[in-house]
């Protein structure tokens, strides 16, 4: 025999056992990449659609999965196909499939340049094979493939490309054309690896055009680039964040530039036209990856107090600080770009001094009269003031937000949020104004796609079911960590008079546990509310998050007496309205609740109310999957003990029968060997490592944390009753079996405790480990010979002269190890 407790006890190792119903043993993983800790959404700050991909996240741009099959539009080509479609007169789909679609024999169409020539516009049919010429040379398209042949790559000839050009630009008068010609010119100059002459002749045959379109952006980006390649960044900084402002076409290339421009440059102000031009490059700057938006946020009010781009900036360093502030872990990081440690650790160390400076400035913008149109200063103050714990004032700032008109839904919906968290949050019980505010909210966000949303709904749910419970509240809007780092105001920093020093501030929580039934009862509803069960954005299952908590462990881990109050509170006489509104909202029938206590009853070996329980299940329920897989054997019977048919089927309600008459049975005699042995075998193989394990659970893992406190994982109960058929069976022979069925379950045990010790070893450096590897075999040992080897010392000590214990020494493995120390 193999060394494992299954193997130990001959069962067989069903790979239906291991595959099980669904795996959910860590909880869903995120459908939204940019998710993380953050209770304050984006899409609150009133800014164009255009800027919304750099809103904080730690992904690339922001609401963009870079895995997903689905194309995005790309605007500039959008923007070109109908510029061209409007000039020829065709649709946009010949021009799509001429300039930007091969088809299946890898060739573009040509119905632009028939209808082109058709209609005797010669100089733009000309321009089009000019600027394919163009394209095709371009050596920035070659894609790794091409380039990894080692062939020889031809370079064209710049100079005859862009005397055509200048020749073309000279004697056309079609302005469509002309600034066509001039955007080539300064990209040939940029491809030929001269960037002076790019920049000459950006000055020369852009600048003079009269009209201008999203063309002449295309060129200013490249005339930018020019700039950075001749070593004249501070220009560079200026075009491009003028461009990532202005040229939706040319946003992104404008950003990614600006990353390696680098920095700030102060001189870039010199070049500026105008204040809001000013405020562009310090927007830009803001939303760079390893910049503070606060001062760029100061410097952009002081220009112009109303720019359309300080709700941008602000929501964005909000979210940017949540993820230093509420993360527990070390690893803070943009996936895609590199940080270093002492970045990690300046950012971790200074969010809490960070969002006082924040709130600062959202409390001086909310008063300012220039900007009292808008609720999102106040919105935005009251949340950073409720992370402080500062009830009062966040929900007076709160109501002065509701008080502004505003049809923006994004702003509407995190001031309904933020209304929801504190509704629970200010009180230190649940009142019934609580519930009567909080329902139509609950109801709202239900069911998000968002995970902010959900966020806050979750938060909300689980400081709900606390107090309802009298419990310890999880402070979800504590800053995590762990008590290490206390707060301390920067002295710098002007006096916040009642808010200093109020950020990581724990919440006092009530920790009275006399919760009446029917508060248990709402406190599992609101709970299960949370999960990602019931949760989904739709009924295909649409987006959950990982904040979200496990339907399957809150049933796991509820108590008999608590669903019994749950379906005395489904079935009260007169309950208020917001008892028939959680009711609706957590969608739960008198079915589920009474397979769950069952399970429960089970679970805390009360097996005649399991079996009452279960009895209002329909029988056809048992006969249907997931019974008609994992539960196909017989949990009576257990290494040839217990019941001789070890195919005998059962259901869960007739096994909960037979458990409640073999206790009557050994309460009436005692000394009933065989009903302490059927008991045993049940009990065992209806938990964790037995054959039945879904009579106490929907799921099943290899991989799950074991709890050491429930009876499920750690067979007490099985090696009691075990323990007790030792003792009262007539013959030493079968004492025998049950001394080795008790050994199984001490064996468990055993492995817990090694599987602890072991934990986390192999992380350790190699000194580290050895050291740790000797110190837990000299536990292990003393374990194995004073708390873990009581039945394998009795099999050999008082029934060493058995029959059965001769068997064990020829077919047990872990018998023999034992007896070999």
């Amino acid at each position: 025999m193999k060394n494992s407790v299954k193997s130990m006890l001959r069962l067989s190792n069903r790979t239906k056992s291991v595959i099980i119903l669904l795996l959910i043993a860590c909880g869903p993983e995120p459908f939204d990449y940019d998710e993380f800790k953050s209770f304050f959404s984006p899409e609150s700050a009133n800014n164009e659609a255009k800027f919304h991909p750099y809103n904080f996240t730690t992904q690339f741009t922001y609401d963009t999965d870079i895995w997903g099959e689905d194309a995005k539009i790309d605007l500039a080509l959008a923007e070109n196909v109908k510029a061209w479609a409007n000039y020829a007169g065709v649709s946009e789909k010949i021009v799509t499939d001429e300039l930007y679609i091969n088809n299946e024999e890898n060739k573009h169409g040509t119905g632009l340049s028939d209808a082109l020539e058709k209609k005797e516009k010669l100089e733009a049919f000309d321009y089009l094979v000019l600027a394919k010429e163009i394209e095709a040379n371009d050596l920035s398209n070659l894609d790794d493939a091409a380039i990894d042949t080692n062939q020889q790559v031809v370079k064209p000839d710049y100079d005859a490309l862009l005397t055509d050009i200048q020749t073309k630009y000279t004697k056309t008068k079609d302005i469509f054309l002309k600034e066509r010609l001039a955007y080539q010119a300064v990209k040939v100059a940029d491809m030929a690896g001269n960037p002076k002459k790019s920049i000459d002749f950006y000055d020369k045959l852009v600048k003079p055009l009269t009209q201008k379109t999203f063309i002449s952006d295309w060129a200013t980006s490249r005339m930018a680039g020019a700039c950075m390649h001749a070593g004249d960044s501070v220009r560079a900084n200026y075009h491009f964040s003028q461009l990532f402002v202005n040229a939706p076409t040319r946003q992104t290339a404008a950003y990614l530039s600006l990353k390696h421009v680098a920095k700030f440059y102060e001189e870039a102000l010199n070049l500026c036209q105008n204040v809001n031009e000013k405020a562009n490059i310090y927007a830009a700057t803001a939303v760079l990856p390893f910049q503070d938006g606060l001062p760029m946020l100061e410097k952009i009010r002081d220009l112009d107090v109303q720019n359309p781009l300080l709700e941008f900036v602000m929501a964005r360093e909000i979210n940017k600080n949540e993820k230093y502030f509420f993360t527990e872990r070390q690893e803070l990081n943009y996936v895609f770009w590199g940080v270093d440690s002492l970045t990690k650790n300046s950012w971790k160390a200074n969010a809490s001094n960070y969002f006082e400076k924040l709130l600062a400035f959202n409390l001086e913008s909310a008063e300012n009269s220039s900007l009292k149109s808008s609720p999102f200063w106040y919105t935005s103050a009251s949340y950073l003031t409720f992370i402080a714990k500062d009830y009062a004032k966040a929900h007076e700032l709160l109501q002065k937000a509701k008080a502004i008109p505003t049809n923006q839904q994004g702003i509407k919906d995190q001031i309904a949020m933020q209304e929801m968290i504190l509704a629970v949050s200010k009180t230190p019980e649940v009142t019934p104004q609580m519930e009567e505010t909080v329902m139509p909210l609950l109801e709202r966000f239900a069911h998000s796609d968002k995970f902010r949303t959900a966020n806050n709904f979750n938060a909300t749910c689980k400081i709900l079911a606390a107090k309802y419970q009298g419990l310890p509240i999880n402070d979800e809007f504590s800053e995590n960590l762990g008590g290490k780092m206390s707060i301390k105001t920067d002295p710098k920093t002007k006096s916040l008079g009642w808010f200093s020093g109020c950020f990581g501030k724990k919440e006092n929580s009530n920790t009275n546990t006399n919760a009446s039934p029917e508060n248990k009862a709402k406190a599992f509803l609101v709970s299960m509310l949370a999960t990602y069960q019931l949760n989904l954005s739709d009924e295909n299952g649409g987006a959950s998050f990982v904040s979200s908590s496990d339907q399957y462990a809150i049933e796991d881990s509820t108590s008999s007496t608590t669903i019994n109050a749950v379906l005395a509170y489904f079935a009260k006489k007169s309950p208020s309205d917001f008892d028939k509104r959680l009711n609706k909202l957590a969608g739960f029938d008198n079915d589920y609740l009474y397979m769950v206590l069952g399970r429960r009853a089970l679970a805390e070996h009360r097996y005649a109310e399991a079996s009452e329980a279960w009895k209002h299940i329909s029988p056809k329920v048992w006969q249907d999957e997931p019974y008609k897989t994992y539960l196909d054997v017989n949990p009576f019977s257990l290494s040839g003990q217990g019941d001789t048919d070890a195919k005998q089927r059962v259901t869960p309600l007739s096994f909960a029968t037979r458990m409640a008459a073999l206790e009557a049975k050994v309460k009436q005699n005692p000394n009933d060997y065989e009903s302490w042995i059927l008991l045993g075998c049940g009990t065992y193989n209806m938990n964790y490592h037995g054959n039945s394990w879904i009579l106490l659970r929907r799921s099943w893992s290899g991989s799950e944390t074991v709890n050491e406190k429930d009876d499920y994982y750690t067979y007490e109960k099985a090696l009691f009753y075990f323990d007790k058929a030792i003792n009262t069976a007539p013959k030493p022979e079968q004492s025998a079996k049950a001394c080795y069925l008790a050994a199984a379950c001490q064996k468990i045990k055993y492995d817990i405790v090694y599987t602890k010790l072991y934990d986390g070893l192999y992380l350790l450096s190699e000194e580290e480990q050895a050291k740790k590897e000797t110190e837990n075999k000299q536990v292990l040992a003393t374990l194995r010979k004073d708390k873990y080897s009581t039945y394998f010392n009795l099999l050999k000590t008082k029934y060493g002269s058995t029959v059965y214990e001769d068997q064990l020494l020829k077919e047990c493995s872990t018998y023999k190890d034992y007896l070999g120390k």
